[in-house]
């Protein structure tokens, strides 16, 4: 998954994440992505995950996989210290240590082998020989009717969790307009954004009018606004001192304090659907975002992403 473009860096995988957003043209999978980014990013990342392997021979893997896993059952049947064992307790034993890397062996199903102690250790080595041949058609059968899905959760690590921290970022979002954190991983204290959106899209609202605020959290940082929230106890607070609220954020004025034309394009085009889910009322749109086209917004995607 990690060869795929999209999961190569951080920034090709927002980049798109925000372009396929963009060509559903669907107010509910970015207000998905706006209000609840974690978990819409591992439902993405899933797709994908899906996607890639509906495109390999899924039969032809797992076939390798199993004859792979044969394989080694055979090699560590015929090792000589496991040959020349005393008895069938040890030669089990020895047969799991050649294993132990490659192949995870339940205890409890040892302990059924352990009554066999003085069993033939050459007819039991023959019987267990011929047992692995019809292990592949068995194994292959059961891979047949086992959900892709339950595939996934079968191994023993996340796949969707293992990408998400790799280029998902840690997961927090901007506490005003709700863009995701830039940093990777968890190991930093501090969050921080170098593409900010209209924070209506996150809900943030003037607080007389009740209308969605158009400007970008880079602006209202340097301005002589205010906010307020449950983190102020519903008292106005100055933009200028965001940091006493939300000590972990560091908002930057960009090189511009504007929206990109994407998101200006997205705030356009459901400005009526933002202010109905918040329950608040429309943004006042400037005029000159709705002459912003969809085109326009895919390449302001690609500048700010430097995907050329």
């Amino acid at each position: 998954m990690l060869k795929r473009e999209e999961f190569s860096t951080r920034m090709n995988f927002q980049y798109e994440i925000l372009l396929d957003l963009l060509s559903k043209e669907d107010f509910n999978s970015f207000q998905s992505y706006c209000r609840s980014y974690e978990s819409y990013v591992k439902s993405w990342i899933s797709d994908r995950i899906k996607d890639h392997f509906s495109k390999v021979s899924i039969s032809e893997f797992e076939d390798r996989h199993v004859q792979t896993s044969i394989d080694n059952i055979k090699e560590a049947i015929k090792t000589p210290k496991v040959e020349t064992t005393g008895s069938l307790k040890t030669f089990v034993e020895n047969i799991c240590k050649e294993l132990s890397d490659k192949l995870v062996i339940s205890q409890d199903a040892l302990g059924a082998f352990m009554i066999l102690n003085n069993v033939n250790q050459e007819q039991f080595v023959h019987w267990l020989a011929e047992s692995v041949k019809d292990m592949k058609e068995t194994l292959r059968e059961k891979f047949k009717n086992t959900t892709f899905e339950t595939k996934l959760k079968h191994l023993q690590m996340n796949p969707q969790n293992e990408l998400f921290i790799r280029v998902a970022g840690c997961g927090k979002q901007c506490p005003f307009c709700e863009v995701p954190c830039d940093a990777g991983g968890k190991d930093h204290t501090e969050h921080f954004a170098s593409l900010h959106r209209p924070e209506g899209i996150g809900g943030a609202h003037w607080g007389g009018s009740r209308k969605l605020i158009t400007e970008i959290c880079s602006y209202s940082v340097m301005s002589e606004r205010s906010f307020y929230c449950s983190k102020t106890n519903f008292e106005w607070h100055p933009y200028k001192e965001y940091m006493k609220i939300y000590p972990d954020w560091d908002i930057r004025p960009g090189l511009s304090l504007e929206a990109s034309d994407y998101w200006k394009y997205v705030m356009t085009k459901y400005n009526k659907e933002f202010a109905a889910d918040y329950n608040l009322e429309p943004g006042d749109i400037p005029d000159f975002w709705e002459n912003i086209t969809d085109i326009q917004a895919k390449e302001s995607l690609k500048n700010s992403f430097n995907i050329m």
